[in-house]
């Protein structure tokens, strides 16, 4: 594997999705933890639209190709999730300073996603070039390893749960947990965003220290924050580069109306065929 294609591999680790704090305490509402458990993944049938943000911020550092390598890492989103009509809009910036033996090289990098159901178009503004639009196939695969909402559900189904208290969020009183997942699901959900074709194998031993806090609404079970942190060991042949990762993610809005538009530099987009390969 190439050093930069082993090095996107571990971008796409940051994926996984998860928040940040709230505010006061609320009330006490005694319900068990399987009781949470069923009311969030039950919820999910009412959850028709949301806003959401996110940041992720890692730092990784070993070898990659023969060559030292270090890496800081920071991702911010912000978008809207339209689950009725199956689509998205994201804007997202990515800022990278990464050092590779001798070299060093930084950059920022603005992207903006939507998907308008089975179709998808991605805006990508590289420093010193033009935007360039591509666009392709949206899968039943690649819409649900991108809609951050469902990762969160997906998150706690089948997981180990501690309720710790309540606390408030944007004014609304929810319960606070500590998310302990299954370790098959949550390696299903990192090789879902890696996808098939880079030849990477992740095992039980590629994450670690992984730590998942969520904040869901009393009333509706909805998904209201998460926060994750987790450190990542990844090894090939010879490559071996180790990484901090930490994540937040907040949903509000929910089922207020959304529009979706396409902007018309997106019109003349490079027809790619399926966005699977860019996004997987």
């Amino acid at each position: 594997m190439k050093g930069t294609a082993f090095l996107v591999v571990l971008v796409l680790l940051m994926g996984i999705a998860a928040v940040a704090c709230g505010g006061g305490e609320c009330g006490v509402v005694e319900i068990t933890e399987e009781e949470l458990i069923e009311g969030v993944v039950a919820s999910v049938d009412a959850q028709e639209t949301c806003r959401f943000e996110t940041d992720v911020n890692g730092n990784l550092e070993g070898t990659a190709d023969g060559q030292s390598v270090k890496m800081t890492i920071s991702m911010d989103y912000a978008g809207v999730i339209d689950n009725v009509d199956q689509e998205m809009q994201a804007d997202m910036t990515m800022a990278m300073d990464l050092r590779e033996g001798d070299r060093r090289q930084q950059m920022t990098i603005p992207m903006r996603m939507y998907f308008l159901g089975d179709m998808g178009y991605i805006g990508t503004r590289v420093p010193g070039q033009p935007e360039e639009w591509i666009k392709g196939d949206v899968s039943q695969e690649l819409w649900e390893s991108q809609e951050f909402l469902s990762q969160q559900i997906d998150l706690i189904r089948g997981a180990e749960v501690t309720i710790l208290r309540t606390q408030s969020v944007r004014g609304t009183c929810c319960y606070v947990a500590e998310i302990s997942p299954d370790m098959e699901m949550l390696l299903d959900m990192v090789s879902s965003l890696l996808g098939g074709g880079m030849g990477v194998e992740l095992t039980t031993d590629s994450i670690s220290n992984f730590k998942c806090t969520g904040w869901y609404a009393q009333e509706t079970y909805f998904p209201m924050q998460s926060r994750v942190e987790y450190d990542v060991t990844f090894e090939e042949e010879q490559d071996r580069v180790t990484g901090h990762y930490t994540a937040n993610m907040v949903f509000y809005d929910y089922n207020k109306p959304v529009s979706v538009q396409l902007p018309p530099e997106a019109e003349g987009a490079e027809d790619v065929g399926s966005l699977d390969w860019y996004l997987q």
